[in-house]
């Protein structure tokens, strides 16, 4: 489909008649009248109609229009990619965590790649589902996610850490209010968790707990302030835990705990970006770091 054609159609709707979309694209009236009738012998349609001096669009016009909507939008998104992608100009990225990553993490460890890359930047989003890559929601992503969703969605999928999750309590909680022995104990307990149906991410294992008094949070650093605090048992990384100036102490490791492997995601389209590869390989190697992790 000729991109001028749709642009011609495109701005004599939206800006009312041919003369306006003529100087909106830089041409003369004749010419957008050229474009409209091209356009409507290729598809096979009316799709205008006249109503006094102005072009409307018929019933035919008003799904063609709508389908031409989404055809610029997308060509006009791609190009913005593209410019992004080429590593010879400035690359912004939009990169996108789930909740169970802190963000303040993730920007402390990558803000040394970024003073290497001084030409490099990002936008950070937390976002609890996968983003929407096709409409630019994200080019990156990092998180827990199924082969089938990769295959389905043609994403590229690298393996990038495994967080072990574990349920701690501060030294001061146990102290006032002991330390559960069994999973049904907990329920005498307050829990800090990241949703109302679990107390770790993604899954639904505490479901069946009755009376139970919750701080609920999706970030993981306010989460471990409030186990740190006294506030109640909640679930760690164990590196983010032993690395805690608190002294935390575990519970019920042997019946309730999870490990997320996470990947690190982007459209096949960035297969041969170098910072996109540069990135990962940078992740890849952390060490001694709350986002590493443990490699498998």
């Amino acid at each position: 489909m000729d991109r001028d054609k749709l642009l011609a159609f495109y701005y004599t709707v939206t800006l009312g008649s041919i003369s306006n979309a003529a100087d909106k694209l830089g041409v003369q009236p004749p010419a957008i009248s050229k474009l409209l009738k091209s356009l409507e012998k290729g598809v096979g349609h009316r799709l205008l109609v006249k109503k006094g001096r102005k072009l409307a669009l018929n019933d035919k016009g008003k799904v063609f229009f709508e389908t031409t909507q989404i055809i610029l939008k997308q060509y006009e998104l791609s190009l913005q990619r593209l410019a992004r992608y080429s590593d010879q100009t400035k690359v912004e990225f939009t990169l996108a965590i789930h909740p169970c990553i802190s963000s303040y993490w993730f920007t402390k460890a990558i803000t040394p790649f970024l003073e290497a890359h001084p030409d490099v930047s990002f936008t950070i989003k937390t976002l609890k589902n996968v983003p929407d890559f096709q409409a630019g929601e994200a080019d990156i992503d990092i998180r827990n996610i199924s082969s089938r969703s990769l295959e389905e969605e043609r994403l590229m999928g690298l393996y990038l850490t495994t967080y072990d999750f574990r349920l701690y309590a501060s030294q001061s909680y146990i102290d006032k209010r002991g330390s559960p022995q069994s999973i049904d104990d907990l329920e005498e307990h307050t829990l800090v968790s990241f949703n109302q149906d679990s107390i770790f991410p993604y899954t639904c294992r505490l479901r069946s707990l009755k009376n139970q008094h919750r701080f609920i949070s999706e970030c993981p650093l306010s989460i471990a302030h409030a186990v740190e605090d006294g506030l109640g048992i909640g679930p760690l990384l164990v590196n983010v835990a032993e690395l805690s100036s608190h002294s935390l102490i575990p519970v019920l490791h042997d019946q309730l705990s999870q490990s997320l492997d996470i990947f690190y995601t982007y459209p096949q389209a960035l297969e041969n970006s170098t910072i996109v590869r540069e990135l990962y390989d940078y992740l890849r190697a952390l060490s001694n770091h709350s986002l590493n992790g443990r490699i498998k």
